[in-house]
């Protein structure tokens, strides 16, 4: 079997299967024998920040000395961006060796994608022994596949509670927030990011119950410190980052400053407002829910005030489009809408006729060849800055795209 056809496996998986990911993950690792045994786990649960606060996290860690393995998802280009060790993308060599060991499995057979990511990532890093793991939950936390680890977490981190999966996780804030607690296993320690006081109180009266001591990482100051992140919303996720590598220092007895100033300085997390080309003005952020379109509007006002922007954008059906839009009707000039190349994607025509519906000027486009035609005709013509944005599948094509594109298209870096 070749990488491809492995590969065309993975991803003809079910999204979700009959059974949890907690429970999947549970008959995984027994059957391998719980290689995650001995491994130290920081946890990241969260509807927006999880990422960039794992990267962070990962980049000042590797500063202080420590070796370290890193599980995000999803990838945006290549399935092997979802496994990194000291920074580096899990080889294809090593990637077939550990998917061909969980395809002889018996859990294979009732297992989800993330469920085998989760798996070869675990039996990669036993491989590598790195000095901490971090791991970044799917959906959710309570069911999550990476809380079916046998391990406790030294570091649990909880980001920013918005509205997201919503039929899976439940219709409130609090019980979103419920569903995120899951992660909280007694014997860790809690990083917990600025929410509402309400969704605060149901976290905090988890961490209580299980008598975990919990640290609030809204009050680091970051004033003293450069960040190489962009935007505003990014300041909460360094902060949760600061915080865990403090904690994580504690438990080291080891002074991580300087580390946490060169990881700040230096960590890299695309798809988040990320600049692709000066010419034209071409930004790229993976924004998929209100929350995150909310956030990536304040910060386009910060770094550009009174600017306006062509919008390249495709969505997921299944994600709240309606209210997602609302707080850009200051700073959109036209969207070009795309179809993903996801069965799971909304059509550029409906995704069309629904922001013109909401009052904005829209225009469905075949494809991100011609969206970006027309965005850039509209940018020359109005001096206006283009901006991509939707799923984080769509800030994957749209990577994939400027790979295979940018050098015919004579786009300046």
């Amino acid at each position: 079997m070749t990488k491809e056809e492995f590969l065309t496996t993975i991803y003809n998986k079910k999204r979700f299967g009959k059974k949890s990911g907690l429970d999947v993950m549970k008959n995984y690792t027994e059957e391998f024998f719980q290689p995650e045994h001995g491994m130290k786990i920081i946890h990241i649960a969260g509807t927006n920040g999880k990422g960039s606060t794992a990267a962070a996290i990962d980049c000042i860690l590797r500063s202080g000395g420590f070796s370290v393995g890193l599980f995000t998802s999803p990838h945006l280009v290549k399935f092997n961006e979802r496994i990194k060790f000291n920074g580096e993308d899990i080889g294809d060599h090593d990637l077939f060796s550990v998917g061909e060991e969980i395809m002889k499995s018996k859990t294979f057979s009732f297992s989800t994608m993330f469920d085998d990511s989760l798996m070869m990532a675990l039996l990669y890093f036993k491989r590598k022994k790195p000095d901490y793991i971090i791991l970044e939950t799917g959906i959710g936390g309570r069911l999550d596949s990476t809380t079916g680890i046998d391990n406790v977490p030294l570091v649990s981190v909880i980001t920013r509670i918005g509205f997201d999966h919503m039929k899976l996780l439940g219709n409130t804030l609090e019980e979103i927030a419920g569903e995120k607690a899951g992660i909280l296993k007694s014997g860790t320690r809690l990083v917990l990011a600025e929410n509402e006081k309400n969704v605060q109180n149901v976290i905090i009266n988890e961490a209580k119950r299980k008598k975990i001591p919990y640290f609030y990482s809204d009050k680091v100051d970051l004033k003293s410190y450069d960040l190489s992140l962009p935007g505003i919303y990014q300041h909460e996720n360094m902060k949760n980052a600061v915080l865990a590598s403090r904690l994580v220092g504690e438990i080291e007895n080891k002074d991580m400053e300087s580390a946490i100033r060169y990881g700040l300085a230096h960590t890299f997390w695309p798809g988040r407002i990320q600049i692709l080309s000066k010419d034209p003005f071409i930004i790229l952020d993976g924004a998929h829910n209100p929350q995150g379109v909310a956030a990536l509007e304040e910060s386009l006002e910060g770094l550009f005030p009174g600017e306006k922007f062509a919008f390249i954008c495709g969505v997921f059906a299944d994600k709240d489009y309606h209210s997602m839009f609302q707080c850009m009707k200051n700073i959109a000039d036209e969207f070009f809408t795309v179809t993903i190349e996801n069965e799971r994607a909304l059509s550029g025509r409906d995704l069309a006729e629904i922001l013109k519906e909401e009052g904005f000027k829209a225009k469905e486009t075949n494809s991100l060849g011609e969206a970006f035609e027309d965005a850039r005709a509209l940018s020359i013509s109005k001096n206006e800055k283009i901006v991509c944005m939707g799923s984080l599948y769509f800030a994957g094509e749209v990577l994939k795209f400027f790979k295979e594109k940018i050098d015919k298209n004579n786009v300046k870096k």
